[in-house]
């Protein structure tokens, strides 16, 4: 029998991360694909696991049985409300505490007969809760970071730590992040692994570029450059972005998020910038982008193991990016892996190392081949699940077997 695991997401509700992007719970079940989170779906299922997903939202009114549409996946709904409009992080951190509906989560893991928790960032409140759980239940509960690097509150710190000796392992691709955790926590985990999130690479693959910029509209000799995910100007440093774009050619942004109206002002009167205003899930659509760019550019303040770099690495891009954690370790301290790696904040050094492969085609060229053979190499569905294979612990299994 395969086991079952139940991975967890991020926020109070999950209304949380799908209401600045423009989507609904039913629109999560139903158009949302690839990201960390079905990443991990993949990559578990490989693993010898059966994912299922649970998220509390404001959808619903009582516990709710989706199904994924592209993989098939179980989504369980519980109802739920959000703590984010609470300004103290401190009255906060003990709302969401309170506000878990553990009865509901209790139901669907004795339901779908769980063997272990999967949980988006340890540093939120519902981790602590969540821990607890498990082990009331019997099974492990690990977490993955994919950007909560600090806790929070006063009133959070107080647990953080225990919460995190108590739970079977964290996921932490960021070498800065697992650090971090072993200074700001005392002692390193119990276990800790290092894998990224994943990534179909065999979807993942450029087509002919001619093509697609045809298709685009775009001149065949015209420079490329693109950039896709949330419009978060802070976080995204998008501010940087702008700053930092000058010359021959053209800034494609495709994205929405909480920043939008402020965005669109920034940008407005550019003609050397183009925002597609739309957190797009037509993949296809947007690997015809990937596929007509010259360079993937990325001016991030703020990151965890981020899977938009990835998409345009798996589709021969070379990448230019600032130094965010986790990004850092996706492309290294030279450009062996297909990128060029350069100080945060820093509009002149990103100018520059965009003007470098502007100049240079040959390096563009040998840098996306570079970049391609990183990404098949290393994060993968099949690597990261071979890894994830070797963390989860035979005895999460029926019997005692690994799965296979």
């Amino acid at each position: 029998m395969t086991p079952t695991i139940a991975i967890v997401p991020w926020g109070d509700v999950i209304e949380d991360y799908l209401e600045p992007i423009g989507l609904t719970a039913f629109d999560f079940a139903e158009q949302v694909t690839g990201g960390w989170l079905f990443g991990y779906v993949a990559a578990l299922r490989h693993a010898g696991w059966s994912p299922i997903i649970i998220a509390p939202s404001r959808a619903v009114g009582k516990v709710t049985r989706l199904t994924h549409a592209a993989s098939a996946t179980p989504i369980w709904l519980v109802p739920g409300r959000s703590c984010q409009a609470v300004r103290s992080y401190n009255l906060r951190a003990i709302r969401q505490w309170l506000t878990v509906p553990t009865a509901a989560f209790r139901e669907i893991i004795a339901r779908e007969r769980c063997r272990a928790l999967l949980i988006q960032e340890y540093e939120y409140a519902r981790f602590d809760v969540l821990v607890r759980l498990a082990a009331s239940l019997g099974i492990p509960a690990y977490a993955t970071f994919q950007g909560g690097d600090h806790t929070l509150s006063a009133t959070e710190r107080r647990i953080r730590t225990r919460s995190i000796r108590r739970s079977a392992g964290l996921m932490i691709a960021s070498s800065a992040e697992r650090q971090r955790v072993r200074d700001a926590h005392r002692a390193p985990p119990p276990r800790v692994s290092a894998h990224p999130n994943p990534l179909d690479v065999d979807e993942w693959r450029a087509g002919p570029r001619d093509e697609a910029r045809r298709s685009l509209g775009l001149g065949p000799g015209d420079f490329i450059a693109i950039n896709h995910g949330r419009i978060d100007i802070r976080r995204k440093g998008l501010d940087v972005l702008l700053s930092a774009w000058s010359g021959a050619g053209l800034l494609v942004l495709i994205g929405s998020g909480q920043d939008r109206e402020r965005f669109a002002a920034m940008v407005a009167g550019r003609a050397d910038v183009r925002w597609i205003d739309s957190y797009t899930n037509d993949r296809p659509l947007l690997r015809r982008w990937l596929s007509a760019a010259d360079i993937y550019v990325s001016a991030s303040r703020v990151e965890g193991m981020p899977v938009a770099p990835l998409e345009a690495m798996a589709c021969g891009l070379p990448v230019v990016a600032t130094d965010a954690q986790g990004v850092s370790d996706i492309i290294g301290e030279d450009e062996r892996n297909g990128g060029i790696l350069v100080a945060r904040d820093d509009p002149a050094a990103l100018a520059s190392a965009i003007e470098r492969l502007r100049e240079d085609p040959e390096l563009r060229r040998t840098l996306g081949q570079a970049a391609r053979a990183h990404v098949e190499g290393n994060f993968s569905i099949e690597a990261v699940g071979r890894a994830l294979q070797a963390f989860l612990p035979p005895s999460a299994v029926p019997g005692g077997a690994r799965a296979e």
